[in-house]
């Protein structure tokens, strides 16, 4: 190169400014663009969390089952899929008050249960002679037989049995326990005139001496008028009314 054309040049600065865009010129020509399907990727992972999320929380407050407990006192556990307790119902203001002494809420069955059973109310109840009745209903039969194996592993006595998901809201539309239902329709399959007020009177195991009475042709009459007894196995909080569910009813979201 001719010696003054290169000193000319020798003499050229670039200023910062200028070097900067340049570097930035040249690093974007040598690093590819990121291709556009990855934002796509990415919105699309952040809606399956959200439609995620929105499900698990459907998943955890639907209630699938519901467990009748009576013992002195009468509970009613309504759970969610994951064998949580979503509300807990008494059958008798005393026993509502039992039901939120013990905060229930949010335990898995087998705590609440055992919960129930250690309590100083059922416990005098149940030392006093009274039957542990135990009813489990759902919308799946399995399901409904692993809460049956479960209440039976911490009851460890009582009468367990099973009942029909259908019978959940009729319990609730009479006002009485899933147990206290059944012992109604049985009774009734003997005799019609039996009413859903006269059965919420009586414990459990007055209600078993009527049906026994029924079945047998003794005179059942004094069974019919159990309501008006106050004896031991009357336990804790039978005296009720019959209309623990209200007129909204605690499965009304089913």
């Amino acid at each position: 190169m001719n010696r003054p054309i290169h000193d000319a040049f020798q003499a050229v600065q670039a200023s910062p400014e200028l070097k900067k865009r340049t570097r930035a010129y040249l690093h974007a020509r040598r690093t590819p663009a990121r291709p556009r399907y990855r934002s796509l990727l990415a919105a699309a992972a952040c809606l399956l969390v959200v439609f995620l999320g929105a499900g698990g929380a459907l998943a955890w407050f639907t209630p699938v089952s519901a467990v009748s407990v009576e013992a002195g006192p009468s509970l009613e556990l309504t759970l969610n899929r994951f064998d949580r307790v979503l509300q807990v119902q008494g059958d008798s203001t005393q026993d509502q008050e039992l039901a939120d002494k013990l905060e229930l809420t949010y335990l898995s069955y087998t705590d609440a249960l055992e919960a129930i059973l250690g309590s100083q109310e059922v416990s005098q109840a149940l030392d006093s002679g009274t039957e542990l009745a135990v009813t489990v209903a759902g919308q799946n039969q399995q399901h409904c037989q692993d809460l049956m194996e479960d209440t039976q592993s911490c009851a460890g006595h009582g009468s367990c049995s099973s009942a029909d998901w259908s019978q959940v809201t009729a319990a609730q539309k009479e006002g009485l326990s899933l147990s206290k239902y059944q012992m109604l329709l049985q009774l009734q399959a003997l005799d019609p005139s039996i009413t859903s007020e006269q059965v919420s009177e009586c414990s459990m195991h007055q209600l078993r001496q009527w049906l026994s009475d029924l079945s047998s042709g003794q005179d059942a009459s004094s069974s019919s008028d159990c309501g008006q007894n106050t004896g031991s196995d009357q336990g804790f909080g039978n005296g009720n009314s019959g209309g623990h569910h209200g007129s909204e009813g605690h499965h009304g979201a089913r």
